[in-house]
This record gives C-alpha cells, structure tokens and sequence, in this order.
C-alpha cells in the first residue's frame, strides 16, 4: 500500500462509517497493515530468548535486557554495547519486518551479528506478528550499511519480508528513520499528525483533498509551530522521510 492509497483509504472508510480516528486507532492501523493477527509463536519465542540470555550471562558481552508487557503483548529490548547516555538523534532506526514464521531465525542472525561487530545498537522485538516486530537502533549511522549489505547478500529478503507502513522510506525492505526517543517515536509522532490532519480536513469538509503531498504540506505548516525541540526534530524526520518517499529518492542521502 503506498501513502496516497493509505490516506484515500482513511478518507473513504471517515466518509462512509462517519467516524473518526484517534491517533491510538492510526497506531494500530499502521502497525497492523498487511499482517494476519498471529501469536502461535509466542512460547516459542519465550524461550528462544531465555535460553539465548542464560548463554550470553556467561560470556563478555556487554548487554541490557528488560521486558515491557507481557504473554502475547510482551516486547523486549536488549542492547548491546550501548551507553545510557547514548544520543537518539544521532542513531538511526531500521525496521526488519520479518514474516512470523522466520521471526526466531532473523533474532539469531541479527543477535550474532551485532555481537561479532561489536556494533553498539538496541534491538526491540514484539512476541507476536506485526510489520514492527523487530526493530534495531543503530547509535553510529555508520554501522547501517553494513548491516543492510550482509542482510541483502545472504538472504533473499522479498521473500523473508513483509511490508513496512507506508511511511516508512525502505532499503532492499528494511525500513529506516530517525527519532528521538525521549517524547514519543516515529510511529508515535505520525499517528498525532494524522489525526490532527484528518480531524482538520473533515471540519473544512475537504476529505476528498487527502494525499501524501497535502499531508505533507500540513506537516510543514505544523512544524512551524511546535516550540519543543524533539517533536520538532521527530516531525522533520517524519517531512524528511515521505519527502524521500513521494520523490523517490535515496534513503539515507
């Protein structure tokens, strides 16, 4: 689905059901687009990563792990190498939207890798399906492409894959962004301008106007007003990356 098939889609189903979309409502919808609701793998998962922890408490591997949620809601992160003073603003976000099934061999590969590179990045990952369940934050935008080039030379990722959200801008099917992480994400950010921006054009009775180069327009115009300095910043890199997009251009020029 591309961005003006999203935005026309939302319009028609405001239009037809009469209703409105919350930002929380916008969240779901984009982190569910095109996936099957799946949680058969859950204890699978489970443990996988208990076993894969009890292994790596006895090696030298600097880590943190830690929990948020639980049974098939859980999410977990785990970071490698990382700082706590780390800069969100300086690392970039990579979406690895593997397919449920393969989910437990793409955390392997992308547990090991970042172990033997030494690379410093977080790695969150849901239990259950969706087009996020995993996702890494590389703190050194460096480490990016040689992630993305391993991954692309020794899988056929359209086949191992599913789509990201619209608005996510993609590389061989791996989704990147920027945001920073200490007021809301990326996914977060969006989901308030959608309905912001929804919200508005059903007031002027203009649903019919929505496209990805309006919103983008609104997202400018709107940028201009937001005095916090990381809503500002997750807002450019939400311009940034539908801009990227719309005009096709190179991911992380």
């Amino acid at each position: 689905m591309s961005i003006n098939e999203f935005m026309k889609k939302m319009a028609m189903d405001m239009k037809v059901n009469d209703r409105d979309f919350t930002k929380d409502d916008f969240y779901y919808i984009l982190k569910y687009i095109g996936i099957k609701k799946d949680n058969s793998l859950v204890e699978d998962i489970e443990t996988f990563y208990q076993d894969f922890l009890d292994n790596l408490s006895n090696s030298l591997v600097k880590y943190e792990a830690k929990r948020v949620k639980t049974g098939e809601n859980a999410t977990y992160y785990i970071g490698f190498y990382v700082d706590k003073k780390a800069n969100y603003k300086e690392a970039v976000k990579l979406y690895f939207p593997v397919k449920y099934e393969y989910l437990i061999s793409a955390l392997k590969t992308i547990f090991l890798y970042l172990i033997r590179n030494s690379v410093k990045a977080t790695v969150k990952f849901c239990v259950k399906a969706t087009n996020e369940n995993i996702v890494i934050r590389f703190y050194d935008e460096k480490e990016v492409m040689p992630f993305i080039n391993y991954c692309n030379s020794n899988f056929i990722l359209e086949d191992l894959l599913v789509p990201c959200n619209p608005f996510i801008a993609k590389m061989h099917g791996l989704g990147l962004v920027k945001d920073d992480n200490t007021i809301n994400t990326y996914n977060g950010i969006l989901s308030v301008l959608l309905e912001e921006y929804f919200r508005l054009l059903k007031e002027n009775n203009s649903l019919d106007k929505a496209s990805g180069l309006d919103f983008l327009d609104y997202i400018r115009k709107r940028k201009m007003l937001e005095e916090g300095p990381e809503q500002q910043f997750n807002m450019e890199a939400i311009e940034k990356n539908i801009m990227t997009i719309l005009e096709h251009k190179k991911v992380l020029d």
